[in-house]
């Protein structure tokens, strides 16, 4: 594959996210007790189930669209009427949750940090807009200088406190808020011309839009929320914050590296699968494999350097104390890492506005992962949590390449005539 300087920046970028995350975790470990963690991670779990089931779905149907807008000269239009949809959209996301958390025993340990959430929530949700937006147009330097702003408002934040105090759960979400909005700021500077009149009109025709594309992804967002977060609320049921600390910081110095190469490849490839997939239709159902095929070698040494050196990893990028299961830390990235090169091929499907094909694929490993886990967590707690995602992740991938082959199936286009339409 060429290196062109796209793919270098594009790279970049998601060095930065990668780096800037994992710092983010090393203050916070050695900054705050386990309990206190267990706090932010039960919050930022429910930040990802609002934003998973309406939000990303929504930034989805953008992105599919945004070349479209584009060719018709409406994107300042539909940008702008997001950008104001998305503030009074988690706003009042933002309360209703809000009302229900406090309403219930569930998450009492939240309480008190309702409001900055949703705060959080707000600045969170138009940041990712905005991360869509300049994907679509692939500003690719944009993006890697507006998420290099947030980790470093974060992480400077963080370390102001540290020096003076013992950061709580409320002052953390609060920083995080500053920094998504410190990020969309620079979005907003360098896509300034973007910004321009519109009506409500436009806000309904820019939602209906996406919702026509995306409606599967919010009935799905929630069953990959229960694959990925249920295992925190179910620790924090039947054991104690401390133990959901352990959990959520080994599972999430596992999830950095596949999600940080998981999202080079796709910032990469899906708008250009997206432009090539509207010219010429089947292209994206080969183009998928290729690049999966390409993946296997370095999600491999991700799964070897876990293997080798998974309780010096935990220590470094956390601290001693969150080691005494690290020797998990090479199946939980290999089972990743097989869910996260099974999900490549599922990007053909989204090229070719076929998702509602996705539903199953997207909705059975939650319905497992809550099912087994519920029993795995209540006999075994951290182990039980932690076989339940391993499982889930084999659940996941299996059912995307599932879908895939049936996707590939259904379009009546063989491997050779896919191929004759690209040397045509």
């Amino acid at each position: 594959m060429k290196l062109t300087s796209e793919k270098i920046i594009v790279v970049v970028g998601r060095m930065i996210d990668a780096l800037g995350s994992l710092m983010f975790l090393k203050l916070l470990a050695i900054s705050i007790t386990k309990a206190d963690m267990g706090s932010y991670l039960l919050a930022s779990s429910l930040l990802a189930v609002v934003l998973t089931a309406s939000f990303s779905a929504f930034d989805q149907g953008l992105l599919r669209n945004i070349a479209d807008y584009s060719k018709h000269t409406i994107l300042p239009r539909r940008y702008s009427a997001m950008v104001t949809a998305y503030a009074l959209l988690a706003l009042t996301l933002g309360v209703i949750v809000s009302l229900i958390m406090t309403m219930g025993s569930l998450g009492n340990s939240l309480h008190t940090v309702l409001i900055p959430w949703v705060f959080w929530l707000a600045c969170d949700a138009i940041k990712n807009l905005n991360l869509t937006v300049a994907s679509g147009l692939r500003s690719r330097t944009l993006i890697a200088i507006a998420t290099g702003v947030d980790y470093t408002s974060r992480i400077l934040i963080l370390s102001l406190l540290a020096l003076y105090t013992s950061p709580s759960p409320t002052m953390i979400i609060g920083l995080l808020a500053v920094s998504s909005l410190a990020a969309s700021s620079v979005y907003l500077l360098g896509q300034r011309d973007l910004v321009a009149r519109f009506s409500w009109t436009d806000i309904r025709i820019t939602l209906h839009d996406s919702l026509t594309f995306c409606w599967p992804m919010i009935i799905w967002g929630l069953f990959g929320w229960l694959q990925n977060m249920s295992n925190r609320w179910l620790l924090d049921y039947f054991t104690d914050l401390s133990v959901v600390a352990e959990y959520g910081v080994l599972v999430s110095i596992a999830s950095f590296p596949v999600t940080a190469l998981l999202g080079v490849i796709v910032t990469y490839i899906v708008p250009i699968l997206y432009e090539r997939e509207n010219k010429h239709q089947g292209s994206s159902l080969d183009a998928v494999v290729k690049v999966a095929v390409y993946c296997i070698p370095a999600f491999s040494m991700l799964v070897l350097a876990a293997g080798w050196w998974h309780k010096e990893l935990v220590s470094l990028l956390s601290a001693a104390e969150y080691a005494v299961h690290s020797h998990m830390l090479p199946w939980i990235v290999a089972s990743a890492s097989f869910s996260a090169i099974c999900s490549i091929l599922i990007y053909a499907i989204y090229a070719q506005r076929r998702i509602s094909s996705l539903l199953l694929a997207n909705t059975l490993p939650g319905i497992f992962s809550l099912a087994f886990g519920y029993g795995a967590v209540q006999e075994y707690q951290l182990d039980g949590a932690i076989l339940t995602l391993i499982l889930g992740h084999l659940v996941a991938g299996s059912m995307f390449i599932i879908t895939y082959l049936r996707a590939r199936s259904a379009s009546g286009i063989s491997g050779t005539a896919s191929r004759g339409l690209h040397e045509r």
